[in-house]
């Protein structure tokens, strides 16, 4: 593919473990310069950044004011530490991509040895609270105790219902399908756990625009929060929003990102 008139800066952001990663999109985006140590700073053009911490975040709010694209690299919507999420101009891909067809999702689908199971229409569990990353609240100006003092007073409004919080850094280890498996609904703010609740069948509903956000239920309705159509539509369009580190480096992802409109 014909090389970007504009600079392309490749920046590891310091990571200890994913910046072979990011060197690999360097490589497939034929990046001007892989940039490594932590903190760097903006050099102009777009911007191919990892992670939210050590100077990702204000690359990405330079990269926006200069006109440029960035795009973010983190952890991938299924399939963890084999695939990549890359989203350009977001944290995430928060829209459906009608136009894919679902063959890629159904491979890594198999590959990973997962499957969408049925809406759960006999849950009677509480409404869980899946916290997302300090960092990420911090991204979006708030910290994670106001959002959970806005999110419960939201709740409250229309049910009484139980409500319990997961937070993954005060219990890593803890498997997220035996806190959410009969979940009444799981509400977050951007966490992945509502993918993890979307292909468990249980409802979700999302304050900030993720990967979940357009099957998200409303607080007014989580009495009884919907369970429409179209998980199958939504895995198949985040399976063109992540990649191995080898389709990075063949410039498929680079493709993908710059000329399908993701």
């Amino acid at each position: 593919m014909p090389k970007s008139t504009v600079p392309i800066w490749a920046y590891g952001c310091g990571s200890p473990i994913r910046l072979p990663i990011v060197q690999a999109m360097a490589i497939g985006s034929q990046a001007d310069f892989f940039y490594p140590e932590e903190n760097p700073t903006y050099q102009g053009g777009d911007s191919i950044v990892w992670g939210l911490i050590r100077g990702a975040q204000q690359l990405m709010v330079e990269t926006t004011h200069s006109g440029c694209n960035f795009y973010q690299m983190d952890n991938a919507y299924f399939g963890r530490n084999k695939y990549y999420r890359i989203s350009k101009n977001a944290l995430q891909l928060s829209k459906i991509v009608s136009y894919y067809d679902n063959h890629r999702c159904e491979f890594i689908f198999k590959e990973l040895g997962i499957k969408i199971l049925p809406w759960n229409h006999n849950r009677n569990g509480p409404i869980v609270l899946c916290l997302s990353s300090h960092h990420l609240y911090a991204y979006y100006g708030i910290t994670a105790q106001q959002w959970i003092a806005s999110t419960i007073a939201k709740i409250r409004k229309n049910t009484d219902r139980a409500i319990t919080i997961r937070d993954k850094d005060l219990d890593p280890l803890n498997p997220i399908k035996s806190e959410i498996s009969n979940a009444w609904c799981v509400v977050t703010h951007v966490s992945a756990a509502a993918l993890d609740a979307l292909l468990m069948g249980i409802p979700v509903i999302t304050t900030g625009d993720c990967a979940a956000s357009p099957l998200s239920a409303t607080f007014q309705e989580i009495d009884s929060p919907s369970m429409a159509e179209g998980r199958a539509a939504l895995f198949a369009s985040l399976s063109w929003g992540q990649f191995t580190p080898a389709e990075m480096q063949s410039g498929l992802a680079w493709e993908v990102l710059t000329h399908r409109n993701l």
